[in-house]
């Protein structure tokens, strides 16, 4: 299961009107996720520093997307 699920993030290329919102909530909803359910359960200091290491790793797989796999130069149909 893991597997397909680490196969689904390498491989998935969204068509090009869907990528922007797909990074979108890719960068948003973990990391706001993660911030706040640490805040609530160690504390507001604790909880924006967990949030904080946390998006590091989602915000490299968009940069990754945007700037390796060039995800934002629209696609030539042949």
């Amino acid at each position: 299961m893991i597997f397909k699920i680490i196969y689904f993030i390498k491989y998935f290329k969204p068509s090009f009107k869907w990528r922007l919102p797909y990074l979108l909530a890719v960068c948003t909803i973990p990391t706001i996720t993660l911030t706040h359910f640490s805040c609530v359960e160690y504390g507001i200091k604790v909880g924006v520093t967990i949030g904080f290491f946390g998006s590091i790793p989602v915000i490299c797989y968009a940069c990754h997307k945007v700037f390796m796999e060039q995800w934002l130069e629209e696609e030539e149909d042949d």
